[in-house]
């Protein structure tokens, strides 16, 4: 495991769950996530706004697209290594679609348990309008973004 491998793994399951956040859209309705409210969240943080619920009404920053981008793709990163460091050095077995497929759903609590509490959705985004959107919506990208890692790994690889 380098850190090519780990950020190929890492692009790709994030944009794997990117393009399915956008494929979904025109058939279920449901928005894709909103990066640069993120972006507006992780700006926040400087100001010691880790806990935002008003976030969605506070104005645009500059850069918050960029930003929330960019938090993004490193979380996805972060995650590609987290996955990686558990299937080889921990597991001492190889990435499949199986337990990225687990993996991806563990990376549920995440938003789950902090980022929705933390902008006012509450625990699971029960709080927030149309919960059932957002639950479906984070659960299938999550489940892509676990099985964009195994695919990852296979494009890292040259298989894919």
């Amino acid at each position: 495991m380098n850190l090519l491998e780990i950020l190929t793994v890492g692009v790709v399951a994030t944009a794997a769950s990117d393009i399915w956040q956008q494929a979904q859209k025109p058939l279920t309705g449901i928005p894709a996530a909103n990066w640069p409210v993120t972006g507006r969240w992780v700006i926040g943080w400087r100001d010691g706004r880790i806990y935002d619920p008003m976030i969605g009404k506070r104005p645009s920053l500059k850069g918050e697209a960029p930003v929330g981008w960019a938090f993004h793709y490193l979380i996805g990163a972060v995650y590609a290594a987290l996955y990686l460091s558990f299937v080889v050095v921990i597991a001492k077995t190889v990435p499949t679609l199986l337990n990225g497929l687990l993996f991806g759903l563990v990376t549920l609590l995440a938003p789950f348990l902090f980022m929705k509490p933390a902008l006012g959705g509450g625990f699971f985004g029960l709080r927030a309008p149309n919960p059932e959107k957002g639950l479906f919506l984070s659960i299938s990208a999550h489940a892509v973004f676990g099985m964009g890692l195994y695919l990852g790994e296979l494009f890292y690889q040259g298989l894919f």
